[in-house]
């Protein structure tokens, strides 16, 4: 049973998070992406450039130890999820730009994450090790569980529209309480392997959330984004989807060391997300009773 958490539920739940967000979309989506590519840019920038350096930056101000800092390579290098989206709508963001850069983003990720976390891995001694990552199956089961899902959910809405927009909230609260389930399975299996909530570790996943939600919004805010636009990058750069990183790290790394440290952030990355999104409705609320 244990084995079947890792190796069949959990990516099974992914790639169904994934159609079921496929179904939203369209083809106008992507096309409004490339007619104003500014917050694509300023995203895939700061998914590429930025979570690198903010990853490299705690590794050596923390004096991260090898398992941890290769963590925080791995979670750095994941593709945003669905989770972001969420929180862009209610902070009031661009949801339309978080599900569209969120699709793009992951349609990228077969590519973009494995060379990524293989490269920056033998930059920290451990690309001969046991954390090795074999760069063409990683690349074919993050095909199978990022692109192919959306693709096909896609097709699905443009088939069967009037279907698909009945059904599509169930449809998302649905696949999202089977995912829950398969992620508190993998808490409940492993509690007692968790890091302390009082670790380096925990330390380390916090800031890297923290900084790259700061760091988000405030590029998107320099590069004179709009106020909708700048939330919905803070989310889509400082929330990761934790999930992928789990599972490449059971199924392509085999470690469960990495995969605990990697579930470590899923649970924590809520604090700054849950505290940013606190700050907007905030300062929204104030900006009502100011004009009044």
């Amino acid at each position: 049973m244990a084995e079947l958490l890792t190796t069949l539920f959990l990516p099974l739940m992914l790639a169904l998070m994934t159609l079921v967000m496929g179904m939203t979309l369209e083809p106008r989506h992507f096309a409004r992406l490339l007619r104003m590519p500014t917050p694509l840019l300023l995203g895939l920038g700061m998914q590429w450039l930025l979570l690198p350096l903010l990853a490299w930056l705690l590794i050596w101000a923390l004096a991260l130890p090898p398992l941890i800092a290769a963590a925080v390579i791995l979670v750095a290098a994941a593709p945003g999820g669905a989770t972001s989206n969420l929180f862009s709508f209610l902070a009031e963001g661009d949801t339309a730009l978080s599900v569209s850069l969120t699709a793009f983003v992951g349609l990228l990720a077969p590519f973009w994450m494995p060379l990524a976390v293989a490269t920056q891995l033998h930059w920290l001694g451990q690309g001969g090790t046991e954390l090795a990552l074999p760069l063409g199956s990683t690349m074919a089961q993050l095909a199978l569980i990022c692109i192919l899902p959306v693709l096909v959910g896609m097709a699905i809405r443009g088939q069967y529209r009037r279907w698909v927009e009945c059904h599509q909230p169930r449809l998302k609260q649905g696949v999202s309480f089977l995912f829950m389930l398969v992620l508190l399975a993998l808490v409940a299996r492993n509690l007692k392997q968790l890091p302390s909530l009082f670790s380096t570790a925990a330390l380390a996943m916090l800031l890297l959330c923290s900084l790259a939600l700061a760091c988000g919004y405030l590029v998107a805010r320099l590069a004179q984004c709009p106020e909708t636009s700048c939330r919905s990058l803070a989310f889509e750069v400082g929330i990761q989807n934790g999930a992928t990183a789990i599972l490449v790290a059971y199924t392509q790394l085999g470690s469960d060391a990495l995969a605990m440290l990697a579930l470590l952030y899923g649970i924590l990355m809520n604090i700054p997300a849950l505290a940013l999104l606190a700050w907007f409705r905030r300062r929204g609320r104030m900006a009502v009773l100011s004009a009044r």
